[in-house]
């Protein structure tokens, strides 16, 4: 069984209830009753209304197995109606009524993994979707073995490819944006929105010890007292290491 926990963290100044990003499963349950694990993270734009909700209808489908192949398009045009009726329950100033014709965008990054084969105890298969810029990594012992979708810190950008909570948009095909690979026991798959993510590849590329730090990581307030440095901490160009950003980090290690 593949040991995993969930960290998260908002904006420095921002309350937990304004907290944008989403994660699957919602709590430390991570498919005991389920030989295939189904994990997942989303960063809802914070420029756009009510993304942390559609952010969190994203993970939900995608735990429970409803965001794949030719069903997927059916799947976002529900969830598409559960956002209407979500922001639609208490009325709107005017200005917020503009903003939400808009809609809400997030980016999405799934991971599911599936146990063993008959022949190969100790090892298996994953496959992963990732729409945006929240990303995938797998380690195998100290090295970085898979990075998707982004392999370098200068991919990331202002304007990442989000999916949309507006029906007609350009909607992404979820079968163009999934890979596949293989996990061998003890391996660490990390799934984590984008400013975490982002500190991370540009660490793995300056042979910075980030997995580790991740790996450490046993309790929340660690997570926290982690963020909280890398927020205050000065790079070389004068910028903090880590974005000010909504964070979340989902990591499990596979047995």
């Amino acid at each position: 069984m593949p040991a995993c926990h969930v960290f998260w963290m908002p904006k420095a100044g921002n309350a937990r209830s304004e907290y944008e990003d989403s994660f699957w499963p919602r709590q430390d349950d991570f498919g005991a009753t389920s030989p295939v694990l189904r994990l997942a993270v989303a960063d809802g734009a914070t420029e756009t209304s009510f993304s942390g909700i559609w952010a969190r209808l994203l993970v939900s489908s995608y735990g429970r197995g409803r965001l794949t192949g030719d069903a997927a398009g059916d799947e976002l045009c529900k969830i598409r109606r559960a956002w209407r009726r979500a922001v639609g329950q208490k009325p709107l100033p005017w200005y917020a009524e503009e903003k939400l014709r808009s809609g809400a965008f997030s980016s999405l990054s799934g991971l599911t993994i599936f146990p063993p084969g008959n022949e190969s105890a100790g090892a298996g298969d994953w496959q992963a979707t990732s729409i945006g810029d929240s990303c995938l990594f797998q380690m195998r012992g100290g090295d970085l073995i898979h990075s998707y979708p982004f392999s370098q810190a200068d991919e990331f950008n202002s304007r990442p490819r989000l999916i949309s909570s507006l029906d007609g948009g350009d909607d992404p095909e979820f079968v163009a944006h999934t890979v596949r690979g293989s996990w061998q026991a003890g391996d660490t798959l990390f799934l984590m929105t984008d400013a975490l993510a982002c500190w991370f590849l540009r660490g793995m590329e300056s042979s910075e010890p980030v997995s580790e730090r991740l790996n450490t990581l046993q309790v929340q307030s660690d997570f926290e007292l982690l963020i909280d440095e890398l927020r205050s901490t000065i790079d070389a160009e004068g910028k903090p290491v880590l974005k000010n950003d909504d964070v979340t980090l989902l990591r499990c290690v596979v047995m």
